[in-house]
């Protein structure tokens, strides 16, 4: 799949009987044509457990659609968001070529890439932060696994819901000055281009000779980010 183009796609947030889920799918299926990389900068899913025993129809649908892009020959590669939660076991090497929590590289038409989700940018989010490292210990998916497997689910999507109304003044406006600031600490290394999600709005910035992208939610948009064989750059519409 050399020579061949590099996309990212942030912030689906697909849900059971979500009417989006079949233009995504097809979205996918036309972007295999021309991509030999998809990158999905987390939430996928508005919750996405990576728990096989409480996957739902809309989760089926897409890891399996992930699977034949694979086979294809098409690799693709997922950065969990705040809403995923432990998805490289059970679903790495099978959807996804690989799963990270923190950040990948990636390098197309001369380009180097750095990308990440973007849900750690803000260092004032103390809240938030605190509730990520705590999802992520061991020892609370030990406990979570515990529940009933008809449980689980609803529990997740309960304390997702219950975050979702919390730190809103942090949740308002974008955060330009901290996105710039993370960008130009990742461009200084020597990278050409910074991307992250997250965030729900489309920007481009500028730091010296290097670019920072910022996806916008996918769902509400319809809009990727292109990475050209060729050297070019460009949001475009599915």
């Amino acid at each position: 799949m050399a020579n061949r183009d590099l996309a990212f796609i942030g912030d689906v947030h697909l849900d059971h009987g979500d009417g989006h889920l079949e233009p995504f799918l097809a979205f996918l299926e036309r972007l295999a044509d021309t991509c030999g990389t998809i990158v999905f900068i987390g939430d996928l899913f508005n919750v996405w457990l990576g728990d096989r025993a409480v996957e739902r129809a809309h989760q089926t649908a897409v890891v399996e659609r992930c699977v034949a892009l694979r086979r294809r020959g098409v690799v693709v590669r997922y950065i969990e968001g705040n809403r995923d939660y432990r998805i490289g076991g059970a679903y790495g090497g099978t959807a996804f070529d690989d799963v990270t929590t923190e950040a990948l590289t990636e390098s197309c038409g001369g380009m180097r890439v750095w990308a990440v989700h973007g849900d750690l940018v803000n260092v004032s989010d103390r809240q938030y932060r605190a509730w990520r490292r705590f999802s992520r210990l061991g020892a609370a998916w030990t406990v979570f696994r515990a529940i009933p497997r008809c449980c689980r689910a609803s529990l997740a999507e309960s304390v997702e819901a219950r975050m979702r109304a919390t730190n809103l003044d942090y949740k308002r406006d974008f955060p330009e000055t901290l996105v710039r600031a993370h960008g130009a600490t990742r461009l200084a290394t020597g990278f050409d281009a910074v991307v992250l999600g997250h965030f729900h709005v489309e920007r481009e910035l500028h730091e010296g000779t290097g670019r920072i992208f910022v996806l916008p939610d996918w769902r509400e948009s319809h809009r990727w980010l292109r990475f050209a064989a060729d050297g070019s750059i460009g949001f475009e519409t599915a």
